[in-house]
């Protein structure tokens, strides 16, 4: 039996397109598995310095503890009322000197661009020198500290006669905050 010329063409050019949708599978294939392959080649060092950081977990964790102990003393507890909590400490302070409390503000300044939460604190204190002294000695020992940002001082009444001098000293002090701890 004899084929016809036409279906002899059309075998041929359907065999002619199967091996062409072949090859075009098995470049697609190709290109397919390269691209992979250039992935994986990228994901594997990631992979690994990811799973150094997750065995080095409990180095880092206890890193971490080391530092927080560190730092923590030199840090206000943060919260709703850490700003009267703050205004309360100075207050003591103040009395505990026996200075007179003449005038104080508070201030929550947010932590921004990495830096702390503060409390910004602006007090006038008066009273004799030598308490004032005993309260600047005490501020500069206290923990959590207070920093001061700036101190000035006036003296009050004559300076004449041998009684103690009174003065007038104005504050602004700075007290930063822990960062409160993510609810989970």
């Amino acid at each position: 039996m004899k084929m016809n010329v036409w279906r002899r063409r059309s075998v041929v050019f359907l065999l002619l397109l199967f091996v062409g949708a072949l090859a075009c599978a098995a470049l697609v294939y190709r290109t397919l598995w390269v691209r992979y392959d250039n992935a994986l080649q990228q994901l594997e060092p990631r992979s690994e310095r990811l799973e150094g950081v997750v065995n080095a977990g409990s180095e880092i964790e206890t890193l971490l503890g080391s530092a927080s102990s560190t730092v923590a003393p030199l840090l206000h507890p943060a919260g709703e009322t850490s700003q009267n909590d703050i205004q309360q400490k100075l207050r003591q302070m103040i009395m505990a000197s026996g200075s007179t409390l003449v005038s104080s503000q508070v201030a929550l300044e947010p932590g921004v661009d990495g830096k702390l939460a503060r409390i910004r604190l602006t007090a006038t204190v008066s009273g004799e020198w030598i308490k004032l002294v005993s309260f600047m000695e005490n501020l500069q020992t206290h923990r959590p500290p207070f920093w001061v940002r700036t101190a000035n001082i006036t003296r009050e009444g004559a300076s004449t006669g041998a009684g103690p001098q009174n003065a007038r000293l104005s504050l602004q002090l700075e007290a930063p905050l822990a960062p409160e701890k993510a609810k989970p």
